[in-house]
Order: structure tokens, then sequence, then C-alpha cells
């Protein structure tokens, strides 16, 4: 799945032209895919703690095969924003199925090992679709990553019918409610806490996935560029997954968080002529890796938090926060750089990334003195 959907990823910005897309545009026909994501992915987990989760891995591939190769039809606006939208909608599929099926299968001391390799497979498939479709539109048309990328799927599709098994049986009314999962999830503020920052995060992996080839030096290039730093993070997520499982998901998930706010200040000191690019490269490379720890440490945390009996519907509230920030990016990205240009676009960046934190702690902040309180009015 990953790797049709890099090719595309990668592929999608430079297939439309400049002269006729503006960023914003561009932006827009991006943004179709998570928000049809966001609509979809809780009740695809709801569906599949009711209904089982291996039909919609197979289901999904099957129609991201026809939405692959629609692509290649017509360039359209209102064609392209239909396409990928239809694209969203096999991928939430996928997503909270696979998703749900690692929480599964895996425990609580291996959870986050697994979710880490979880993630290697996600990123590892993006790295090759991203340096494929880079190969591909230089040596063949800017239509070829988008043949390629349905072939796969169809691919992918029939394995899946043929080779994945189920991972849970149970009948429809023992799965919990939406409401219900809701209430354990968002009830708890080691959960609860999460969603702000994931949000944050997605809306910058938005801008950059959509922005990021328009402003490349050549596709070619880019491709490498973009292909190295998803294997950097594609071959770290087993590792910082194993360490949440042995030193806890909170101290791996706060060293993400204080890489990214520390690759973004020396992001912006580097555009502002305050360290050069080879004096700033040793704290963006250190910053950078510490970045890739919040991933697999969160979504094991998620997945020890997510109950027995409703974790397709806790897959779909990951899936519905991540694809809100994957609309967010494209869209504040493409009006930000049209406006102000890209120095704002990495203020604008910190800001979120501020912005998320201060509600974090106002969330844990307030349960902590909720608990407080009523500690002190039992003991009384």
């Amino acid at each position: 799945m990953r790797f049709s959907f890099g090719l595309v990823l990668f592929t999608l910005p430079i297939y439309l032209p400049r002269q006729e897309f503006s960023n914003f545009a561009v932006g827009v026909i991006a943004a179709a895919y998570p928000v049809t994501e966001t609509l979809c992915g809780p009740a695809i987990g709801v569906l599949a703690d009711r209904l089982g989760r291996r039909r919609w891995i197979y289901l999904g591939l099957a129609i991201s095969t026809v939405a692959l190769f629609a692509f290649t039809l017509n360039t359209d606006i209102r064609y392209l924003v239909a396409v990928h939208a239809l694209q969203g909608l096999a991928a939430a599929m996928i997503i909270v199925s696979t998703l749900t099926m690692v929480t599964d299968v895996s425990t609580a001391t291996t959870r986050g090992r697994e979710m880490g390799v979880y993630d290697f497979a996600n990123l590892g498939g993006y790295m090759v679709g991203i340096l494929a479709a880079g190969i591909l539109t230089r040596i063949s048309s800017r239509t070829a990553p988008f043949y390629f990328a349905a072939a796969l799927a169809a691919l992918g599709a029939i394995f899946a019918y043929f080779r994945v098994k189920e991972t849970i049986w149970q009948s429809k009314r023992s799965a919990l409610s939406p409401f219900q999962t809701l209430k354990l999830l968002l009830g708890h503020s080691r959960t609860a806490v999460m969603f702000p920052i994931w949000l944050a995060i997605m809306t910058f992996v938005g801008m950059t996935l959509t922005f990021g080839p328009r402003f490349g030096p050549s596709p070619l290039i880019t491709s490498f560029l973009f292909g190295g730093g998803v294997l950097l993070l594609a071959v770290t997520q087993p590792l910082f997954g194993y360490l949440s499982d042995k030193y806890g998901r909170d101290k791996l998930m706060m060293l993400g968080i204080l890489s990214i706010i520390g690759l973004f200040f020396t992001a912006i000191s580097i555009l502002r002529g305050r360290f050069g690019f080879w004096s700033g490269l040793p704290f963006l490379a250190v910053f950078g890796i510490g970045c890739f720890a919040f991933p697999p440490a969160a979504l094991a945390l998620l997945g020890d938090f997510a109950p027995r009996r409703g974790r397709g519907t806790t897959m779909g509230v990951y899936s519905f926060v991540i694809s809100l920030g994957t609309i967010i990016g494209p869209l504040l990205g493409g009006y930000v750089l049209d406006r102000y240009g890209i120095r704002s676009l990495f203020y604008s960046c910190l800001l979120i990334l501020m912005g998320a934190l201060a509600l974090s702690i106002l969330i844990a902040g307030g349960e902590y003195a909720f608990t407080t309180s009523l500690r002190r009015r039992e003991k009384a």
C-alpha cells in the first residue's frame, strides 16, 4: 500500500504544472485525500470492531487500484479532488484495519517494538515509492508512476484476499459503541494529551509532503533527499519502539517533542542567517533523529489503552486526528507560501507546535488537579 501511495505522493505535486495550479490549488487537491480519511476513519474503525478487520484491507487496495489509475485520465481540478478523495477512503480502510490487527496480536511488553516494525513497513514503502517516482519521472513520463502504483495496489489486493487472516472473532453485540470507546480514551490524560501533538506533527508532515517536491532542486534529487529522510525514519522506528518498551512510553514521547522544537529553532536560525547551513547541520541531524522517537511510543501507548472490544474504533480516532493534520497542512502551507514565503512557514509550524504543547499541558494539568482534589475529599 505505502509503496503505491509513495509513488503518487511524490508525483502528484510535480504532475500539476505551476502555470496552471497555484500552491493553494495543489493544497486543495492534496487535502481531499485526508478529508475523506478523516470522515471515514472512525466509521471504518467501528465496522472493523463489528465485522472484522480483514475485508477492509483487500477492499481498500481494490478501490485504491481504481483511484491510482484514474489520476492519468484528466487534470481538471474537480476531477482530481474527487479521485484523491476516493484514495482517502481506501487509505482509511487499510490503515485502521492494519493498525487494529497489530494491536490485536501484540502485548503490552512488546507493543512498542511491534508498532515500530509497523512504522518501518509504512515508511519503508513510502521511501521506495518516492525513489521509484523520482526515477520513473526522469526516465519515462510523469504518468508512469500512476500506472505502476495501480499495478502494485492490484497485486496487494490479491495478496491480501488470499493470505491475510482475521485476528479477532466477536459478535456484533460484544463490540463497544464509539461513545464508550471515546469516553475511555479521552477520560485518561495520557491518551488525551497525545492527540493535540499528533495533530501538530501531521500538519507539518502534510506541508512537507505537499510542497517539498515543488520546491526541491529537481524531481530526481528531491526524491533521493526525501527517500533518505524516510529511510532514516523507517530504520529507527523498531529501535525507538523497543526503547519505549524498556524505558517507558512517556520518556520517548517527550524526547520526540523536544527534538521537534529544537529542529524548528535550528531551521529558523539557519534561514535568518544566525547559523550557516554546515554549522547547523549537526543540530539538524541530532534533532531530526530525535523527532523519530515520538511515533512508535505514542502508537504503543494508544494500543496499551485501547479497550479490547473497541480497538478498531480507537484506531479510527487516531486516523481521524492524523488525517485532520494532513488536511490543515496543505491548505495552511499553500496559503502561507503564496502570501508570506517559506520563512513564515517555519514560524507558523513552531507556533502550532507550541500551541499543541500548551493544550496538552492544560489537559494533563486539569486531570492532575481533579485527581488531587478528589483524593483530598476522600481523605477528609
